[in-house]
């Protein structure tokens, strides 16, 4: 092997065990912060819209507020916490008919796992998506948290189907 090769090759592995390092501090750093606990990062590709901190981490409260409500079966407060796009698609009384026959077919809330998290480019706003154990049958459930006119991050959407 000549002298060019060889320091090409030190080179390579100098850079090999340099990059790895590198990359572990930054996971180091991203795992301490608060976006990160008990939810998953967005599913973005490279060039995808990304929502600022501040967006993830109200977005974060308010979907667990929700998550809550949920499971208390307290959709009239979930209503009225709900933006105004929100109650624009339909009345409280529809809301409030179409959760309880949810209840009903599935029975109560157990536990909620989430499977995705995105940002919708047009808006920017948070898109999560879970799989829901209730009693007698699993479903899936996305919420959409946005911010409104009045700068406040508030549902704008819930959305339940039978698993795939």
């Amino acid at each position: 092997m000549d002298y060019a090769g060889t320091i090409t090759i030190v080179f390579l592995m100098i850079l090999l065990t340099i990059l790895p390092g590198c990359d572990s501090k930054k996971k180091n750093v991203a795992q301490t912060t608060p976006q990160n606990v008990n939810q998953t990062q967005p599913l973005q590709k490279a060039g995808d819209v990304k929502a600022t901190f501040q967006d993830e981490a109200e977005a974060s409260a308010a979907r667990t507020r929700v998550l809550t409500q949920i499971k208390r079966g307290d959709f009239n407060t979930i209503y009225e916490e709900a933006s105004a796009g929100f109650k624009d698609v339909g009345h409280k009384q529809q809301f409030l008919a179409l959760w309880n026959k949810q209840l009903q077919e599935t029975g109560a809330f157990k536990e909620a796992k989430e499977i995705s998290h995105t940002v919708r480019p047009a808006d920017k706003f948070l898109v999560y998506t879970y799989n829901v154990k209730y009693e007698k049958k699993p479903k899936e459930l996305r919420l959409t948290f946005g911010r409104t006119k009045n700068g406040k991050m508030e549902l704008t959407g819930i959305n339940q189907t039978d698993l795939k």
